[in-house]
């Protein structure tokens, strides 16, 4: 049977301070599917950029809306402009002891990354680990860059203990 998702590649990393997957985006897709299964930080955020041919896109051009959905207490809305990545795509609490080696679970989904005549648009939703209890999170971003963009680049305010992400292609 056939699928929507056209697998691109898959990659992993661990002790970094960023990991980048490039020359994954290309006019075959307009949109992304990214499936992140590990995403383990030395207590921190993950967050995430583009990647243009001049290498990591870590310019003051990215807007987010991230929707915190706590089991611990209240809702909040983290909304941020002129920032240099795109946020809260899982946090991981290593010294709590809880769930380690479990990682996160995020899924990422990219509208027209390849495309030089359009902005980038991302959504995306994840589960994170925490001692108090298991963060959630939606979120919403844009890159304000009419550019072509070939790949994706992880981050966070720690090093990455691992990340293990792949890359799919959504056929329509």
């Amino acid at each position: 049977m056939a699928s929507n998702l056209q697998f691109i590649t898959s990659s992993s990393g661990s002790n970094v301070s960023s990991h980048s997957i490039e020359n994954c985006f290309s006019a075959k897709y307009d949109i992304y599917k990214v499936v992140i299964d590990t995403l383990e930080f030395a207590s921190s955020d993950g967050a995430f950029r583009f990647i243009n041919s001049g290498g990591v896109v870590s310019s003051s051009n990215y807007d987010d809306a991230v929707n915190l959905q706590r089991s611990y207490g209240d809702f909040a809305d983290n909304n941020g402009t002129g920032l240099t990545s795109l946020g809260s795509i899982g946090f991981y609490d290593p010294a709590s002891g809880v769930n380690q080696g479990k990682g996160n679970s995020t899924i990422i989904f990219i509208y027209n990354p390849f495309n030089s005549d359009s902005y980038t648009f991302a959504t995306w939703q994840n589960t994170g680990v925490s001692s108090i209890g298991p963060p959630v999170r939606r979120g919403v971003g844009v890159l304000k860059v009419s550019e072509s963009h070939t790949g994706i680049n992880f981050t966070g305010g720690a090093t990455i203990l691992a990340v293990k992400a792949s890359i799919y292609g959504v056929k329509e």
